[in-house]
């Protein structure tokens, strides 16, 4: 009998890669282009949103209404797409410390199913991680595609390992992020959440937004093999 896999997604800005700024210029230019308004996405603290909720967030506080958004959202979203890819022509995009040698590893195990979890739009999502030497680590993924809410996106993966992949319904699900919606997110879904602070939030950051568990970066191998498999102590006991 084959082991029971374990579900570990893992979300792409800051945990997986960093290096990106045509992610930003396709923002600036969709703003511009489809909705007629000149800004940029550093008006709202956008860490952790989804392509489309960032979109959202920030052309309502420039007064456009939810409704104005939405009908444009579709042709935004292809712009954006373009934008990136054509940016991303002229641009290095790096796995972060730890990442490939993480990614090795758990691609090696049987009883271990790899996914993502990113607010990135799909094919902007598939770009980074190709350019980061990542993207043959996974088969599938939930993307800032699929839903606006983060939330959302973990269910949504949780779902298509189940469907596509065998992943068992009482299976257990490891997210790992670098900011507070990352954890947030993981936690409606009850999935065990594994803070990342390679980002712009610091361990205590993570910590007091809930994380089952922290670790500065993914070069923290054999501690993270640890809690996927159940020998390290959790950071929040009583919540699992």
């Amino acid at each position: 009998m084959s082991p029971e896999k374990k579900l570990v997604l893992f979300d792409i800005d800051k945990t997986l890669t960093y290096g990106v700024k045509s992610h930003r210029a396709a923002f600036h230019g969709a703003f511009e282009k489809i909705y007629g308004v000149k800004t940029t996405v550093d008006i709202i603290d956008h860490g952790g949103m989804t392509d489309q909720q960032i979109v959202i967030e920030v052309l309502k506080k420039k007064g456009l209404s939810e409704k104005q958004i939405k009908a444009k959202l579709p042709e935004c979203r292809n712009f954006m797409i373009e934008k990136f890819k054509q940016a991303a022509k002229r641009e290095k995009i790096y796995a972060i410390a730890g990442a490939k040698e993480l990614l090795e590893e758990l691609k090696k195990r049987e009883d271990v199913l790899l996914g993502l979890v990113t607010g990135n739009l799909e094919p902007i999502g598939w770009e980074k991680l190709r350019k980061a030497g990542l993207a043959h680590y996974f088969l599938f993924g939930a993307f800032g595609s699929d839903a606006i809410e983060r939330s959302d996106l973990v269910k949504i993966a949780i779902r298509r390992a189940q469907k596509n992949y065998g992943f068992a319904k009482k299976g257990k699900v490891f997210l790992f992020g670098d900011t507070p919606r990352d954890v947030e997110a993981g936690k409606k879904a009850n999935a065990i959440t594994i803070g990342v602070a390679t980002g712009n939030f610091s361990s205590e950051v993570l910590k007091k937004a809930g994380a089952d568990f922290v670790v500065e970066n993914l070069s923290e191998k054999e501690k993270i093999l640890e809690i996927i498999y159940g020998g390290y102590k959790k950071q929040n006991p009583q919540k699992i």
